[in-house]
């Protein structure tokens, strides 16, 4: 039986081995994808990010526990503590992003011609880089056990993909709900590559109706759907679709649903200008730390407070869902994937 302290001697040398196998994979893994110009050490080091806790985490974590278990008064505390670090790590790198939930949000009182509809809301996929073909595969069967009306995809469709995106994002054709959505920043400027035509297409070939720009009747309801604020042009968009705001042919706002990626996007609507405004973009904050995430998003994700959930807004009702994906660092903490189902009766 080997004792604590070779199990300690191995996990080192293990560990380190695994670091650089982990770059090797991340190396190899590179070629074939869309990247962002003049950031190869800044991608790779992501690729980096994502192998090494599959990889090297478990002997990392091994040697720490190990180490406690070797040495007594603060050797042992600080190994102890390192050892919660790291689990928290491993936590929220391979077990909370995998957890896809599903949370419910009741709106009452529909406007007069509008019917009843359940619609299934996600955002910031992210698929590629972080987020991969399986997980990709289980968004979509999780979607097709829900009982909705539609899919309204909040943008963020990719992070660093494959190239062959018409392919990739073969899943999405197999949904059985119809499926709206809009770009997101990372589909249309960097931090992402330029890929907005190609995927574009990909997604319309793969049965996504894009919604930036214009309105579509559906059920009674106008879906509305806006650019980007960081890459698109949506101020004009808002004056074309809600023209004489104050005039007597002002569309009726009671019947929107707006759809943008950003929550800022929806401040430039009119007042009460949507029966419901839905976003997503902040990712919940993505790790959740108290304090100092609501500090980090107020100073560069958003201008408003609209981060995660419904808010009464003077735009009307402001729903954010904290998407699915990660981008950054590979991990979620305390905000888990999320598809939010949202009922209108």
């Amino acid at each position: 039986m080997l004792s604590s302290r070779t199990i300690e001697f191995w996990s080192w040398r293990l560990f380190a081995v695994a670091l650089v196998v982990s770059l090797g994979v991340s190396w190899w893994d590179y070629p074939q994808r869309w990247h962002t110009p003049g950031y190869w050490l800044r991608n790779l080091i992501m690729y980096w990010l994502y192998w090494s806790p599959r990889l090297a985490g478990v002997f990392m974590l091994t040697g720490f526990v190990s180490r406690a278990w070797n040495t007594r008064g603060g050797r042992r505390l600080l190994a102890m503590l390192m050892s919660v670090g790291v689990m928290i790590g491993l936590w929220s790198s391979l077990v909370e992003p995998q957890q896809l939930q599903v949370r419910e949000t009741v709106l009452t009182g529909l406007p007069e011609g509008a019917e009843p509809v359940r619609l299934a809301v996600i955002s910031d996929v992210h698929w590629g880089l972080f987020f991969r073909d399986s997980q990709l595969q289980g968004l979509v069967d999780k979607l097709n056990t829900l009982e909705v009306d539609a899919v309204l995809v909040a943008g963020d469709w990719t992070h660093e993909p494959p190239l062959d995106l018409k392919t990739g994002l073969a899943p999405l054709a197999s949904i059985r709900h119809p499926v709206y959505g809009v770009m997101g920043n990372h589909d249309v400027e960097a931090p992402g590559p330029p890929l907005t035509e190609a995927l574009r297409e990909a997604l319309k070939a793969n049965g996504v109706q894009m919604l930036e720009g214009r309105m579509v009747t559906w059920k009674g309801w106008e879906l509305v759907g806006l650019d980007d604020q960081w890459g698109g042009s949506p101020g004009p968009q808002v004056a074309a679709l809600w023209p004489n705001e104050r005039g007597h042919d002002r569309p009726q706002p009671s019947r929107r649903i707006v759809l943008a990626h950003q929550p800022d996007t929806l401040a430039l609507l009119p007042e009460q200008g949507a029966f419901l405004a839905i976003a997503g973009h902040t990712h919940g904050g993505q790790i959740w730390i108290p304090g100092l995430t609501p500090w980090w998003l107020r100073n560069t994700n958003s201008e408003q407070s609209w981060w995660n959930g419904l808010y009464s807004t003077r735009v009307g009702p402001v729903f954010v869902t904290p998407g699915v994906g990660t981008v950054g660092l590979p991990a979620r903490l305390a905000v888990p994937p999320m598809i939010d189902v949202i009922e209108l009766r």
